[in-house]
């Protein structure tokens, strides 16, 4: 806290990387000569995203600025500073920002340790609680946490006493949300990423100062705290009308003004001839009730080019892969619906909550290979 103290107010020239807490620093350096392309004067804070689906994240170039204005408008937002629960991995943007927020509002953050546990999490909100002198306690959670935590009567109850619980790093379906407002607890789900100091659209509504622009079907934001650049690719900004402007790889559209995300670009199946949206076809897979965790995701196929493929962890309403699908059916056009599913003790996520889809595409090829996956031709 203090050497981020130091970089968002100025008084360091110092340029920070949040490393894990398996990783080695000096390999996390070597690392970053090897990859750094170019070094742009005004970044104090360097984080390296996940790459889910590449398996080698980027090099996002944060200024103090970018996450000051940041800040400042999620304070705006959730009713003002307080006291924060750090239940995320603080070397990604998210569990970063928990941090930040707590530097510039002088308070100190409690701290959860291990892997996420309802019952410390209820622990954690109390603690937090007793240390805020105005009550105002707020925490960041991704999708899978939130709904362990709904499971759990105490800390159910926990959340609901919190000004504000950040949901996001992965799309959380509306049934979830719905789930958790009706408990009392006051969700507000997030859309952003590293390369936007984190959420920057709050239920659909962006923070002050930022800019929501759709340009055919893709998402594109501008605003003071889009990053200064990636510092081992190409730039990846554009500055128009006086703000720095990002290219997402998401489709979205808006809805009398509110942001709804459709999905990512690199999520789009293409089985035979058709375009279909796998997360569409996930979050119709999850709202039949018979599993309690879903992705999907295409896989090469002769016939069909790409065979829509859901991996799934049965819960207690499960049945049959076969009436999966015929319930995804009657929600979407039959096209959409899987025509493999593969059951698994859990999904594959990576530290920031998102699915990690290298794991999955593997998981999936091999219940394939090894016939241990349903199919429909």
């Amino acid at each position: 806290m203090e050497r981020l103290a130091a970089a968002l107010s100025g008084t360091t020239r110092s340029v920070l990387v949040p490393v894990g807490g398996q990783e080695m620093p000096p390999a996390v350096v070597t690392d970053l000569e090897k990859r750094a392309a170019r070094d742009l004067e005004d970044v104090r804070i360097i984080v390296r995203t996940s790459g889910s689906t590449t398996g080698h994240g980027r090099l996002v170039g944060l200024s103090a600025a970018q996450l000051t204005a940041s800040i400042n408008a999620t304070d705006d937002r959730i009713g003002g500073p307080g006291t924060w629960v750090l239940a995320l991995p603080p070397h990604h943007i998210a569990g970063l920002q928990v941090v930040a927020r707590s530097v510039l509002a002088g308070t100190t953050p409690v701290v959860l340790t291990g892997s996420f546990d309802a019952e410390q999490l209820a622990a954690g909100i109390d603690r937090a609680l007793a240390r805020d002198q105005n009550s105002r306690v707020h925490l960041s959670l991704v999708p899978t946490q939130l709904v362990d935590a709904l499971a759990n009567d105490r800390c159910r109850e926990a959340l609901a006493r919190c000004t504000s619980v950040l949901v996001g790093g992965a799309a959380a379906g509306p049934g979830l949300i719905s789930r958790a407002r009706q408990a009392g607890i006051g969700v507000r789900v997030t859309y952003g990423m590293s390369e936007t100091c984190g959420g920057c659209v709050y239920d659909g509504v962006p923070l002050a100062g930022m800019q929501v622009r759709i340009d055919e079907g893709v998402v594109h934001l501008g605003g003071p705290m889009v990053m200064s650049g990636y510092l081992d690719a190409d730039l990846g900004i554009d500055e128009r009308d006086g703000l720095r402007w990002l290219t997402t790889s998401d489709l979205g559209h808006l809805d009398a003004g509110e942001l709804v995300i459709d999905g990512r670009a690199d999520d789009v199946i293409i089985s035979g001839g058709l375009k279909i949206n796998a997360a569409e076809v996930a979050q119709a897979v999850r709202a039949t009730g018979m599993v309690s965790r879903a992705a999907v995701l295409g896989l090469s196929d002769e016939r069909w080019g790409e065979l829509v493929t859901a991996v799934v962890v049965p819960s207690a309403s499960w049945t049959s892969a076969r009436e999966l699908r015929e319930a995804v059916a009657s929600r979407l056009p039959r096209s959409h619906a899987p025509r493999m599913v593969v059951t698994a003790e859990e999904v594959p996520m990576l530290a920031s909550g998102k699915v990690d889809r290298i794991r999955l595409r593997q998981w999936a090829e091999a219940a394939r290979d090894e016939g241990r996956a349903w199919r429909r031709d």
